[in-house]
């Protein structure tokens, strides 16, 4: 219905606009004419004339008829799709029209808002009250705001204002019912389209309870479908392996013939189908389409679905059979039946003579039977060049598939589809390519809205829409490797639901979704509690603790982390993304590893790569893969593996300008596809590349007394000889670090010393300096090209090599108290024993 705009849909309901008495008086006589007919139709059956007693029976049909679809309107919509103009009170059943007659008869009386009226009016549905709850909203508050709102209401309005008003919403409420697939106008289709209204009070109310035009019609429909709810296999998200099931050969025009050796290897789908099994298709709306064009052709009528292990191709064949059973495809297609075989079963055992015949065989009864479409899944295994097997299974099929006599859908992976079959262009002409994404966010909701049903069958607990939200939400973001939504999301919901009804709750929300997740990959999803509030308040400080200067970097880190955590970053590129730029040895890459502690938890959470491993071409297809998958992609596969991590990009300025090139895309919009054609999300990293350029730069300006600002703006300036602008601008800042002090770098000396004075702690000796060796250290190590970088080396010449062979000569051991000093420009452990 949203790709036919030349659609009108319009309302013309003659009751509402009479008066209060003249709708009373329609009433009326349709009640004693609905009685009338009763007692006629009785007086017909008891009669002695037999035509009568017929006409009497039919009678008592219609009224039998008219009772069971008494909560249908008069007609369908799914036929107003073939309509130019429809009127929306046609698609309303009786007991819904009454809710609304009620409301609108009460604004205008009232002189109040009608939007609000109907929310009340239809509030009575116990429906909308589910649908509320399920969404977390208290429906006595929810109650109670909205009769507060209704008495401060004040919109004067004519009862044609008001009409039109009343068009407009059901107009929306029909094309969200039509979308929901929904037989006539329901309630919660009303009462979800008022989100979409203009009416500022009830705007207000919604917003107080952070409702949504797009959440209330996913919720209404979890309320709606619940209590409908029966026990089937729903499109087969949830599964449940394949039953055996009554299976029917025969085509209704009586020309097919029995395919006993294909049915004994494969499964058909149209069976399955037919007993209800399978066939619902959330999203793939456009692969589903091009699959069906592809097999209806005369000529060449294949198709070839692309797509990861999980992300919706066997959904999209089991849709086809489906809509087989309810002749809902094009002519070529009408009644055929859908048969799965799996080449690895087809050739298990078998000898390649044996392989052969059995392809030989399959292949007469699919001629004779004329009414197959014959479904490959994994048909790359068909160009397998290793067993003797799928050799012979490729020398029977191929010249099969080549001649074009039956449809045949194949699927496959983008790595195979690379690997095994572009290579062979003969077989990957005979297919059209069809490329199965992952369904988006929205689409994962609705099938997990519909899976949540049988879930709570199950498990006797009530799932919440906030936890069907949140499982999609947090699986898109963390659990992306390797699984697709809905399966990701499905199965987290399902963990979560588990571990709810083992510790006894009835209720399934977004916060044991929450609680799992973190469990599962110890990252904070949560709003920041108290403790963390704290820390992202006082980050500089706690950094300070242990990493000297540079306040600007930390600061610029700091106000990004503190951003994101309250909801605040820039939505569609990494958390943040910084260009640490400074001499060698001053913090930069240390700070980083900082963060990553303090942000993702562990420094095992950091993603560290030396750019000057990138200077050339090849170096290109390492760091993002290659097209056939034989070389894996440094970084892409990283970040599948760590989704949540800090991208450290040591000496940025080295790597190849391709390389570069690649993070313009990275860093506006989050997201990089690798070189299997695969979308790497960066959306919940920290980049942060480091660069030595115009280092020099810096020492010389701060030698003259400028400012690290006035320096800061030079030298961002200047970086456009090493960096392209739009790349330098892509970064969330540029931070220029300074060259350290002695007196600072003496600071790095002490919580270096601190760090294996720890380290002997854990020994149980106790080790402590004075204040003089810092100093020393620094003295000893320094190098103005190099920073605090020899630092750590002087402390593994000068102290650890002297205390390991200390402590394996007994000289130190545990319970020791050591101090060390320096004496005569010397380095003296002295014991406290």
């Amino acid at each position: 219905m949203e790709e036919r705009q030349a659609i009108k849909i319009y309302l013309d309901e003659p009751r509402l606009r009479m008066t209060y008495g003249g709708r009373f008086l329609v009433r009326l006589f349709a009640i004693v004419g609905d009685i009338v007919f009763v007692f006629a139709s009785i007086a017909l059956v008891i009669s002695e004339d037999s035509n009568l007693r017929y006409l009497g029976v039919l009678l008592f049909l219609g009224i039998i008829d008219r009772l069971i679809n008494k909560e249908e309107g008069n007609e369908h919509l799914m036929d107003a799709s073939k309509k130019e103009e429809i009127n929306s009170a046609d698609y309303l059943t009786g007991k819904n029209f009454r809710l609304i007659e009620k409301a609108f008869e009460r604004s205008i009386i009232k002189q109040t808002s009608l939007h609000l009226e109907l929310a009340e009016s239809l509030f009575e549905a116990e429906m909308v009250e589910e649908g509320l709850r399920r969404l977390d909203v208290d429906p006595d508050e929810f109650s109670q705001k909205l009769s507060s709102l209704l008495k401060e209401s004040s919109i004067p309005a004519t009862r044609e204002e008001k009409y039109r008003m009343l068009e407009t919403l059901l107009s929306d409420a029909l094309r969200t019912a039509f979308s929901s697939g929904h037989k006539s106008i329901l309630v919660c289709d009303i009462f979800s389209s008022l989100a979409l209204t203009p009416d500022a009070e009830l705007g207000r109310l919604f917003r107080t309870f952070s409702l949504t035009a797009q959440d209330l019609e996913q919720a209404m429909v979890f309320s709606q479908a619940s209590r409908r709810a029966r026990a089937l296999s729903l499109s087969g998200m949830i599964p449940e392996g394949h039953k055996r099931i009554r299976h029917r050969v025969m085509n209704r025009a009586w020309t097919a013939r029995p395919t006993p050796l294909l049915d004994s290897f494969g499964i058909d789908y149209t069976d399955l189908a037919r007993e209800g099994a399978i066939g619902l298709l959330i999203g793939h709306e456009k692969e589903y389409a091009r699959t069906i064009d592809a097999i209806s052709k005369s000529v060449s009528p294949n198709a070839l679905l692309i797509g990861e292990s999980g992300v919706g191709k066997e959904s999209v064949v089991k849709h086809i059979a489906f809509s087989i059973i309810k002749d809902k495809v094009p002519a070529a297609l009408f009644d055929k039946r859908l048969v799965g075989v799996d080449l690895s079963r087809l050739i298990a055992g078998a000898e390649p003579q044996e392989v052969q015949s059995r392809i030989q065989k399959i292949v007469e009864e699919i001629y004779s039977a004329e009414n197959i479409i014959l479904y490959l899944p994994d048909i790359h295994n068909l160009l397998k060049t290793s067993g003797s097997a799928y050799m012979s299974a490729a020398d029977a099929l191929l010249p099969i598939i080549q001649s074009g006599r039956f449809p045949v859908i194949g699927s496959t992976y983008p790595r195979e589809m690379k690997r095994d079959i572009e290579a062979h262009s003969d077989f990957a002409g005979l297919f059209e390519s069809i490329n199965v994404e992952e369904i988006s966010v929205e689409e994962a909701e609705r099938v997990l809205t519909l899976s949540s049903i049988l879930l709570e069958k199950q498990m006797k607990i009530e799932v919440s829409f906030g936890a069907i939200k949140t499982a999609v939400k947090l699986a898109k973001k963390y659990f992306s490797k390797g699984k697709f939504l809905p399966t990701s999301a499905d199965e987290l919901l399902k963990l979560a639901a588990g571990r709810a009804k083992d510790g006894g709750k009835k209720r399934l929300t977004a916060e044991e979704i929450m609680d799992v997740v973190e469990s599962r990959i110890n990252i904070p999803v949560k709003e920041a509690d108290e403790d963390e509030t704290g820390k992202l308040l006082n980050f500089e400080k706690i950094v300070h603790e242990k990493f000297i200067n540079q306040e600007e970097a930390v600061k610029a880190v700091g106000d990004s982390l503190r951003a994101y955590r309250s909801g605040l970053a820039r939505k569609g590129g990494p958390i943040a993304s910084f260009l640490f730029v400074g001499p060698t040895g001053v913090g930069k890459t240390e700070l980083a590893k900082i963060v990553t502690k303090m942000q993702f938890g562990s420094k095992d959470m950091m993603v560290r790569f030396d750019m000057t491993e990138y200077q050339d071409k090849q170096s290109f297809q390492r760091f993002i893969g290659s097209a056939d998958g034989g070389v894996r992609g440094a970084l892409t596969d990283a970040i599948l593996e760590k989704p949540y991590s800090l991208v450290l990009l040591d000496e940025f300025e080295k790597a190849y300008p391709d390389i570069l090139n690649l993070f313009l895309q990275v860093m506006d919009d989050g997201r990089l596809t690798d070189g299997m054609g695969r979308v790497v999300d960066f959306q919940n990293t920290i980049i942060i590349a480091t660069s030595n350029a115009h280092s020099d730069i810096i020492n010389t300006a701060l030698g003259s007394g400028q400012s690290m600002t006035e320096i800061s703006e030079y030298l961002k300036k200047k970086l456009t000889d090493v960096f392209k602008p739009e790349l330098i601008n892509r970064f969330s800042k540029v931070v220029v670090f300074r060259e350290l002090s002695i007196e600072e770098l003496a600071v790095v000396a002490k919580l270096q010393l601190a760090e294996l004075a720890e380290t002997l702690g854990e020994q149980g000796i106790e080790l402590s300096f004075d204040d003089s060796v810092a100093l020393y250290i620094v003295k000893a190590g320094y190098d103005r090209a190099f920073g605090a970088r020899p630092i750590r080396r002087t402390i593994e010449e000068k102290f650890r090599a002297e205390l390991a062979q200390k402590i394996l000569r007994k000289e130190i051991y545990q319970g020791s108290n050591v101090r060390v000093v320096i004496e005569s420009e010397k380095i003296v452990f002295k014991s406290g024993d």
